[in-house]
Parts: C-alpha cells; sequence; structure tokens
C-alpha cells in the first residue's frame, strides 16, 4: 500500500524529532548511535572506530539509547 500525504508528513516529523533529539545527545552518545543505527556498523566494528573494547561500546550504545528515549519523551 502507498502511503498518502498525511503519512509522509507523519514520517517526516517523526525523523525532524529523532534528529533533534540526537543532536542534544552528547558527542560519544550521538556517534554510537549514529554508527549504529545508521551505518549499521557491528559492535566489532564500531569497537575498531572507536578504538575501545567491544563491551563498552554496547554499554554505551545502551545508554546513548535511553538518553534518547528520554529526550523524546520529554519533546
Amino acid at each position: 500500500r502507498e502511503q498518502g500525504p498525511e503519512e509522509d508528513l507523519e514520517r517526516n516529523e517523526l525523523q525532524r524529532r529523532v534528529w533533534r533529539a540526537i543532536e542534544k545527545l552528547t558527542e560519544l552518545e550521538r556517534e554510537v548511535i549514529v554508527l549504529r543505527e545508521f551505518q549499521n556498523l557491528s559492535y566489532r566494528e564500531m569497537a575498531e572506530v572507536l578504538q575501545c573494547p567491544v563491551g563498552t561500546v554496547m554499554s554505551r550504545l545502551y545508554n546513548a539509547r535511553k538518553h534518547l528515549a528520554k529526550l523524546l519523551k520529554e519533546e
């Protein structure tokens, strides 16, 4: 089924809300969110990019997602 103009508007508004919230994250939080959710890197690949252990990547991502969800709820 094709989306109509209303669905397009809702999707665009959601994207704007998410990006506004992402911009409010710390640089480290934003970095792990972008690497995982937008560049689709694995935890191992992220660990290589960030030069830290996989466990650190996982905890940073967990905390960044938690912070992002809080920001989205507040908006």
